[in-house]
């Protein structure tokens, strides 16, 4: 109890002596100290890495309530939210995943004038991954239609001009100015390419790869060759596919943080597809999961009996090994399921070598 009120009114005054608090006390009384010390210098601090290491302090030794209540406080008295509204301080940081994930997280804290201003530096790394991964992604999906394109009757099939345009240039008619098919290539009925769904998980040890997720699917919910469903969960669903284009705009529309069920997450998906053998599931989660097991391997394995494509992406982002459930990542993987982590500029050759796996 004298440790427990050690923490809660400080140690000023005391000798060291007269304080044995234990290792996991003393790193609880300082992430404390950081936020209600009367010395202003022995606080948070305004740099990316202090802000971020004292977010990951909090929610190793706190519950989500005094999270939260912890949050506000450092927002109202160290001033935190000083480096989201100087404009001209953000115009000389290099946004970075970290950064834009810390600002997520603290997302439903900030006032308006606060969340305009981040994301603006949110735009900036969206745009920077997006530049890198759309080319990859458009090539991936154009080389998958490229292989399903044949020989056709034009009259009962949907034409790839493309390819019939180039496979005809031999017969352009200089009199008419016209290229005149002789043999017409497309796709027939039924072959189209396979539905991708990313379920995203949303809790704040995921919140880097939700990130790139949303990046990625809105990238390919523009493509309209491909339909795509982006859909996030914790313990309830987020279904956002076909609601937004801009990644900012989702990255704001979903509150980062809470529990996981994957187990409700798969059920969703299971009864919102048509046909599961021509759809692929990315599931991207570290598997840490607060459901019931039972119920999670129960649907992994009605879902791969019908067909489905289905695989575990631990990580999707470009860190080292990912830290996941092993217990869980191993029994799926015993089902056959790929479980793997990858950096999102892998991901475009993953989907192209997925999709051309399916048949037509």
């Amino acid at each position: 109890m004298h440790n427990r009120w050690t923490m809660v009114l400080g140690k000023q005054g005391l000798k060291d002596d007269e304080v044995n608090l234990s290792i996991e006390e003393k790193a609880m009384e300082e992430l404390l100290t950081q936020v209600y010390s009367v010395e202003r210098a022995a606080g948070i601090g305004k740099t990316q890495h202090s802000i971020k290491r004292w977010l990951d302090g909090i929610r190793t030794y706190f519950p989500p309530g005094v999270i939260r209540l912890l949050q506000q406080d450092a927002l109202e008295r160290q001033g935190v939210k000083e480096m989201l509204l100087e404009p001209e301080l953000l115009e000389k940081i290099e946004p970075n995943i970290n950064m834009v994930a810390t600002i997520l997280t603290l997302q439903e804290l900030l006032p308006d004038k606060t969340k305009a201003v981040a994301k603006i530096l949110i735009r900036k790394l969206v745009e920077e991954t997006s530049k890198k991964l759309k080319p990859k992604l458009s090539n991936a999906i154009q080389s998958a239609l490229t292989g399903r394109s044949k020989a056709i009757n034009p009259q009962h099939a949907k034409i790839d001009w493309k390819r019939t345009i180039g496979s005809n240039l031999k017969h352009y008619q200089k009199s008419s100015k016209k290229v005149i098919p002789e043999r017409w290539y497309g796709y027939h009925k039924g072959n189209q390419l396979p539905e991708i769904v990313l379920l995203i998980d949303k809790s704040e040890s995921m919140i880097n790869s939700a990130i790139y997720a949303s990046i990625i699917g809105s990238i390919l919910a523009s493509l309209r060759s491909i339909k795509t469903h982006l859909i996030f969960f914790d313990t309830s669903i987020t279904d956002v596919s076909g609601l937004y284009k801009d990644p900012v705009d989702i990255l704001f529309s979903v509150p980062m943080g809470g529990g996981t069920d994957i187990g409700l997450a798969l059920n969703y998906v299971h009864q919102k597809i048509k046909s599961h053998s021509k759809t692929i599931l990315f599931l991207i989660s570290d598997l840490d999961d607060g459901g019931k097991h039972k119920d999670l391997f129960g649907i992994c394995s009605v879902l791969l009996q019908l067909g489905l494509k289905m695989h575990c992406i631990l990580a999707l982002d470009n860190e080292g090994k990912p830290d996941y459930n092993v217990s869980v990542g191993q029994k799926l993987a015993n089902m056959s399921l790929p479980v793997f982590s990858c950096a999102p500029s892998e991901f475009p050759e993953i989907l192209a070598k997925e999709i051309n796996k399916i048949s037509s």
